[in-house]
């Protein structure tokens, strides 16, 4: 395991950390809001509370899988695991930008992982 790879791959991780916990404990808040570009007002519906705090925790998982993957994995999974769950923030990112017309997440959420699986890739 290299440290660039492993580095690149933990700052994913924390990114998703904390989107899980923006997500699952700050809606609603103005932090939320500014980020989501959401009105404070929608954020205020328990409905949409409900529907944050459930993406919160796969955001969470995203974030578990990585550490998961560089530090429990079997040996001969790492590698695998790393990629896999590189992969799906790639594609989270992809579709959060095509389903919510904010590219800019293409740029927060899909450049570092895709940073990440470079240098993975590269090892």
């Amino acid at each position: 395991m290299k440290l660039l790879p492993t580095i690149l791959v933990l700052l994913v991780a924390a990114e998703h950390f904390y989107i899980a916990w923006l997500e699952m404990t700050q809606i609603p808040s103005e932090k939320a809001a500014e980020m989501f570009k959401l009105p404070y007002e929608f954020m205020e519906q328990q409905q949409v509370q409900t529907l944050f705090s459930n993406q919160g925790l796969y955001n969470g998982f995203l974030g578990i899988g990585l550490v998961w993957s560089r530090f429990a994995a079997p040996d001969n999974a790492v590698y695998g695991a790393t990629i896999l769950f590189l992969g799906f923030v790639l594609i989270a990112a992809a579709w959060g930008a095509f389903s919510s017309g904010n590219k800019g997440i293409l740029v927060k959420q899909g450049l570092p992982a895709m940073l990440a699986a470079a240098a993975v890739l590269a090892v």
